[in-house]
């Protein structure tokens, strides 16, 4: 055998082996990168007026994934209206160490959610979902779009009322075509009573809620990590900004409407997403 037919009988085995030795050697740094990031977070706020703790996290995902996972994770801090705190029992994230900047999320065991509404007045809810998952998207501007769906879940509010809901759903995005950023509820068989059930009775078949918030970029600090929740909330109401409701399709034993579009900028409707604004 010659020189040159050794040559391309081994050069496509070096390749590989370069190439696998570049892939151990980026994942060794990214994760490193990673560990020592969460470490300085622990504890600490991660975005103004946001801080996130957790008891214990394990790193891996070797050779091209980063999965991170979490026990008794907290993130709390000051919403747009005042305080609230998400706990869980476990949590994982999700990421490659290549291609766009976009995170997968699960969370699994006891959650707790409290958190402050327009008026004022606090909130709780002890739940436990069959699956919680979410999805984040990011640029150089900051976060584009988030997604999150919990199906079969149970638990009871602050007051102790009970609830069940096959599915629920929240997404939100920056326009692409707007000044504005687009927000959508969505959930089928949810039955419940008291203050949770409210406006659209204790049993709801079917609920999706679509909201546009004109004056978007009022939430490009808070969006890129860069200002408070509370802050950005201020301006876009200083800039008069508004929340126009369309469409929207509810089925429940308090309220039945199918619209494509509602012209409700601040009532019952859009109170449904007056936590994060």
């Amino acid at each position: 055998m010659n020189y040159s037919s050794r040559f391309w009988l081994f050069a496509p085995i070096a390749l590989l082996l370069a190439v696998a030795a570049t892939a151990m050697a980026r994942w060794y740094t990214v994760a490193g990168a990673v560990e020592k990031k969460l470490d300085a977070a622990n504890g600490h706020e991660i975005a103004p007026g946001i801080t996130l703790s957790f008891a214990g996290k394990k790193v891996s995902g070797f050779p091209f994934n980063i999965d991170v996972v979490f026990e008794k994770l907290a993130v709390e801090g000051q919403g747009a209206h005042g305080p609230f705190r998400w706990t869980s029992e476990n949590f994982a994230l999700h990421r490659l160490t290549y291609g766009r900047d976009q995170g997968i999320y699960e969370a699994a065991g006891k959650q707790t959610l409290n958190w402050t509404d327009a008026g004022g007045r606090s909130h709780g809810l002890n739940f436990l979902p069959a699956m919680l998952h979410a999805s984040t998207v990011a640029d150089a501007k900051g976060l584009v779009r988030f997604d999150l769906e919990a199906v079969n879940a149970g638990g009871q509010d602050s007051a102790g009322v009970a609830f069940t809901a096959a599915d629920t759903q929240v997404h939100f995005r920056r326009d692409p075509k707007a000044d504005a950023v687009d927000l959508q509820l969505s959930g089928s068989e949810i039955k419940a009573g008291g203050n949770i059930a409210g406006l659209f009775g204790d049993h709801i078949s079917r609920i999706s809620v679509y909201a546009t918030l004109s004056k978007g970029s009022a939430f490009a600090p808070l969006l890129a990590g860069t200002g408070s929740w509370a802050d950005a909330s201020a301006d876009w109401r200083a800039k008069e900004g508004q929340a126009v409701m369309g469409p929207v399709e509810i089925k429940s034993t308090g309220l039945n409407l199918n619209a494509t579009a509602f012209a409700d900028t601040g009532g019952d409707l859009a109170a449904v997403f007056d936590p994060l604004y």
